[in-house]
């Protein structure tokens, strides 16, 4: 029975086991087959000098190259330092002069982790199964994976010593995007030669190997996330460190002194940047989410993988792009700054290369002057540079020598060949001047044609993005288009961009862009501070509706919409809205937690004073009917303007503006008909006196009661009896002082106190009315407890914050990552932004959908890689777009038509019609922005695709075009001829690219002429049953009344917006649909 026992168990171990060696032979016969070609030294050397192409969206011409042969520097073991040597060793495998290319007891402690955890989460790999790794390209994670690294690592070990090994290793692990190996690592962190290296730096290069983004501070863009890449890196020097010492490599006394040490980052000169779309794809495939998706895919080295990058960008635009930004800015720098080219070449000559880019790139480069021709017929600059020469004749002078002449007499002056010999006097024989080559082809030839042009190196900077369904398709981030990458990295304030913020934020909280704003200048009140906003020009109109606040660029009208975003909302709505941002009760929070919060985080504070302005607000809105049943309807829109109170020491009473605000202000007014009451009282007692005429002192009192009585004409016959401290006040009415003599003629005047108008404006008896209901609302409120919600969303700073609050958090929807203050001043832009996070946050707007995703290390980061190949050619990872629904197509219509009329009625009328197929304008969206004294120039736009299915111009297939133009240095781009704002900098930066849009392959594939003259916008069937055009006055932007539409001639400006008829009258609809949490 035992036998029987034995023999059985011995064929259960024995047949599968025969089963695994045969197995493994196999396996190991095929890997030895596959491994053969690879694992010789000059293929290995192939892949260690491996090179990433980056491409443009067709997917074959090249953008430039990573890890480029050029930039390769090699390393021999011999000079590696040992000090490298031992803390490779000690930190990623410690007996790897003992196996023989994998370590049996490491793989054992990884295979019981992976078990526990029930996926593969430790590797056990040695230095040769990681050099294996990175030189055969293993596949996706797994057991086989395993195996066949751990045979390659075998078969490395039979081909090569371990210093061979080493040496491969050391050559060929990852460093930053254009650099790999040792050599690269030592110049990059520390701008020494690998034989420098001491005990603290060759530790911290060991220790970064697995995560090199993690710990290196020259790639982050804060302060504080290079303080945490620094931490970092300690803490990976540290543990290098530690495995030194526990494997006896290094003295208890070298440790403690190089523990205390910092990682001494010095930054060398490795980069190789090629140009700002190279350095945006060397981020995102450094990133974490990047480094996973490769990982996953077998990819674990970047730098030897020989991976392939298709990215979003259109070659086309691209060029386009940086070639208008180029001129725009040459042009722009010289009006204001003037034109010395020898300074220029003196100061700048280090920027400039001695001949033209072998690349094609429009950057301008160095040339000698041979001969200079000053006559006016045939003026022109004959120059020669490295390997080639050409003349400069008038068309090639022109571009400089235009904007020379208009910074000397001005923009409108016209460049004429009798300029020439005036601007070609001041170049002489072996002067060096900045030139470029502008190469065309023969359209029917074929052939190309050079021409050399003067060229201008501007301190003027800019940038420009186009995107597209959330992808780049152009991006150029200043003259150079490398350094510092001004679309994305350079913040900057956008002044009026942020306008259409607003508008989205109102017509989700039940506005119209239809409604009336006031356009009057104002003082608005925060907490402790007071706003005045000042208009960037004069107002046409008191009233506008928020399209043409919009269209007109109006700072007045945005900021009083602004204060009075939540005007509209009922309780339970405006509850809502403060839950969504963070502003209302939250659950289980009790009432003394809720009212610390407001009060001491967000400077809420509910006191009597506050309480009272509260009450007069609501007291305004109450008598309202009261007035209309008195007959002073006339007096409705001053009413609201209005304030309970006002600061001394903000209005100057000596302008006319600040005084017409204050003459608003109630407490003034109740002190005025205080006066005016005791004064009706002593002068009835004076008129009551029969000895007034005959008594010269009676008279001198009367005459003292009666300062400050006018009496003048109104409306019709109309007598005006008015109280007011001064006529000049009065505006078109003309009155006339009441004198002893006319009191007595007009004695029932002063039997009815109540009609009397104070400051010539309100009637005492509504201000005894609004007194009344003040109180009467005041004693409401103490009733209550302050810092109850429904006290709060009675206090102005409460409702005011929350609307600040909304906009701010809705921007953070649309796109805008960096933090913005919620200011009152939120519109005229002095949140600093960047040009990327505006058109992100227009393409939301636009389309209603955010397409990007997070993709690299940030949430703002915005897809360029739509592709990853391997060596072979097999895709890897392919983008697709997440997008999510963000705004209703009801607020991106009504955003979509404000921008519009900007381009059709307002600050861009300039660029109408300028974007055109087959010569017929395509429709332009887009918004001005200019900040404070002139030192940025902005413009965000857009135009629609071509649905080739509907047949119709479409927004979701559109492109969102942002610029901007600015100094470095914020300095005011003001010349002795030109200040430039928006529409004179970035706009005709923005058509130039526009055009090129439309012009590129993508957009006009397949159109016809007939398409696009008998084509409409698409718009949701929901729309087209709510929205009518509706035809708005041109001054105002607000509704024809029916006479008006009656007597109009022509066709003039409309509206399309949401409106209903009832009871044969059109009125305006309102929506309540905030932007919604972001789901956790």
């Amino acid at each position: 029975m035992w036998k029987k026992i034995k023999r059985a168990f011995f064929w259960i171990i024995f047949i599968p086991s025969i089963f695994l060696v045969g197995f493994l032979g196999y396996f190991y016969y095929q890997v030895s087959r596959e491994t053969a070609l690879v694992i010789k030294k000059g293929a290995i050397d192939r892949i260690i000098a491996s090179e990433s192409p980056v491409y443009y969206g067709d997917g074959h011409t090249p953008i430039g190259v990573f890890f480029e042969k050029t930039h390769s520097k090699y390393i021999a073991y011999q000079e590696i330092p040992k000090v490298f040597v031992k803390a490779l060793i000690a930190s990623e495998d410690s007996n790897f002069f003992h196996h023989f290319g994998f370590d049996p007891k490491a793989l054992l402690r990884a295979f019981i982790a992976n078990i526990k955890s029930g996926r593969i989460v430790q590797g056990g790999s040695t230095i040769t199964q990681q050099t294996a790794k990175n030189v055969f390209m293993r596949e996706k994670r797994s057991y086989e994976a395993k195996l066949k690294e751990l045979i390659q690592a075998f078969l490395l070990e039979r081909k090569y010593s371990k210093e061979e090994i080493i040496e491969m290793y050391a050559n060929q692990f990852f460093v930053t995007g254009y650099g790999k190996g040792l050599r690269i690592a030592a110049q990059y962190y520390f701008d020494k030669d690998p034989g420098d290296l001491d005990l603290v730096e060759a530790a911290f290069i060991v220790g970064s190997v697995n995560g090199p983004n993690l710990h290196n501070p020259f790639l982050k863009k804060s302060e504080d996330a290079r303080a945490k890449a620094r931490m970092s890196a300690g803490l990976r020097k540290n543990y290098v460190l530690s495995r030194m010492l526990t494997q006896n490599f290094i003295t208890k006394k070298e440790y403690e002194e190089a523990i205390e040490k910092e990682v001494p980052f010095k930054e060398g000169s490795i980069t190789f940047r090629l140009n700002v779309i190279m350095d945006y794809v060397r981020e995102q495939l450094e990133s974490d989410y990047f480094k996973r998706i490769l990982r996953e895919q077998g990819v674990d080295n970047i730098a030897t993988s020989g991976i392939s990058i298709t990215t979003s960008v259109d070659r086309q635009i691209q060029e386009a792009a940086l070639l208008s930004l180029r001129e725009k800015l040459q042009s722009l720098d010289i009006v204001l700054e003037g034109y010395d080219a020898l300074k220029e070449t003196d100061e700048r000559a280090g920027f400039l290369a001695k001949k033209p880019d072998s690349s094609g790139d429009s950057l301008p480069f160095l040339a000698r002057i041979e001969e200079v021709k000053a006559d006016k017929e045939v003026g022109s600059l004959m120059v020669s540079w490295d390997q080639g020469e050409g003349r400069i004749d008038y068309e090639g002078l022109k571009p400089v020598a235009e904007a020379w002449l208009h910074g000397r007499i001005g923009p409108g002056a016209a460049l004429g060949k009798e300029h020439l010999p005036l601007f070609l006097n001041r170049f002489k024989k072996g002067d060096f001047v900045p030139v470029r080559l502008k190469v065309e082809k023969e359209t029917k030839s074929g052939a190309e044609k050079r021409t050399v042009l003067l060229s201008h190196i501007p301190f003027l900077e800019g940038g420009i993005v186009v995107l597209k369904e959330g992808m780049i398709k152009a991006m150029a981030g200043g003259f150079f288009n490398r350094f510092f990458n001004r679309a994305i990295d350079a913040k900057r304030q956008l002044g009026s961009i942020f306008k259409p913020m607003v508008y989205a934020a109102a017509l989700q909280l039940k506005w119209n862009i239809l409604d009336p704003l006031l356009n009057i200048r104002d003082l608005f009140r925060f907490e402790d501070t007071f706003y005045l906003p000042n208009p960037d020009h004069e107002p046409q109109s008191d009233t506008v509706s928020m399209a043409w606040a919009g269209a007109r660029s109006e700072n007045l009208a945005t900021v009083w919409l602004l204060y009075h975003l939540t005007d509209h909302l009922n309780m339970g709505e405006f509850r809502q809205v403060a839950d969504l941002v963070g502003l209302g009760e939250k659950e289980g929070e009790t009432y003394e937690t809720y009212k610390d919060r407001i009060r001491d985080q967000y400077g809420v504070v509910v006191n009597n004073q506050t309480m009272r302005e509260a009450a007069f607000e609501e007291a305004k809105e109450q008598i309202r009917s009261d007035v209309i049943f008195a007959g002073y309807e006339e007096i409705l829109g001053s009413l609201g303007r209005i304030h309970f109170d006002l600061p001394k020491n903000v209005l100057n009473d000596e302008k006319q503006g600040d005084s017409q605000i204050s003459r608003r202000s109630f407490q003034r007014l109740e002190t005025l008909n205080n006066e005016m009451k005791k004064k009706v009282v002593d002068i009835r007692k004076s008129l009551g006196q029969s000895v007034l005429p005959e008594d010269p002192m009676a008279r001198a009192r009367l005459s003292e009661s009666l300062k400050n009585f006018y009496l003048g004409t109104g409306k019709g016959t109309n007598k005006i009896f008015a109280y007011m401290n001064s006529p000049q006040y009065a505006g078109p009415l003309t009155l006339t002082s009441v004198t002893p003599g006319l009191a007595i003629s007009e004695m029932p005047l002063f039997s009815d106190p109540g009609a009397i108008l104070i400051d010539g404006w309100l009637p005492s008896e509504m201000i005894s009315l609004l007194e009344r209901s003040t109180e009467r609302n005041f004693a409401e409120m103490l009733a209550r407890k302050r810092y109850s919600f429904e006290t709060l969303s009675r206090i102005r700073d409460f409702r005011t914050l929350v609307n600040l609050s909304f906009v701010v958090y809705l921007s953070k929807r649309l796109g805008i990552e960096t933090a913005l203050d919620p200011v009152l001043s939120f519109p005229l832009g002095p949140n600093s932004i960047s040009i990327m996070e505006a058109a992100l946050a227009y393409e939301t707007l636009l389309t209603g959908t955010r397409f990007s995703s997070p993709v690299g290390e940030k949430d703002d980061s915005v897809p360029i890689i739509q592709r990853i190949s391997d060596r072979e050619g097999n895709v890897l990872w392919e983008y697709t777009s997440d997008p999510k629904k963000v705004v209703s197509d009801r607020v991106s219509v009504q955003v979509s038509e404000i921008l519009r009329n900007v381009m059709e009625n307002g600050t861009g009328r300039s660029a109408r019609d300028a974007v055109r197929v087959f010569d017929i304008p395509i429709p332009s969206f887009g918004k001005t922005g200019t900040s404070n004294n002139y030192t940025n120039s902005s413009f965000v736009g857009f135009i629609p695709g071509y649905d080739r299915k509907g047949g119709q111009m479409s927004m979701k297939d559109g492109y969102v075009i942002a610029g901007y133009v600015g100094y470095d240095d914020n300095r005011p781009m003001k010349g002795k001829y030109l200040s430039v704002y928006g529409a004179a900098g970035a706009l005709p930066l923005w058509v130039d690219t526009a055009k090129a849009v439309v012009a590129s392959p993508d957009y006009v594939a397949g159109l016809q002429p007939a398409d696009l003259i008998f084509s409409q916008m698409v718009l949701p069937e929901e729309i087209k049953r709510e929205f009518r055009k509706e035809p708005v006055s041109p001054l105002t932007g607000l509704p024809l009344q029916p006479v008006e539409r009656d007597q109009r001639r022509s066709q003039g400006p409309e509206v399309l917006s949401p409106m209903q008829e009832k009871g044969g009258e059109w009125q305006l609809m309102r929506y309540f649909e905030p932007v919604p949490a972001v789901s956790p």
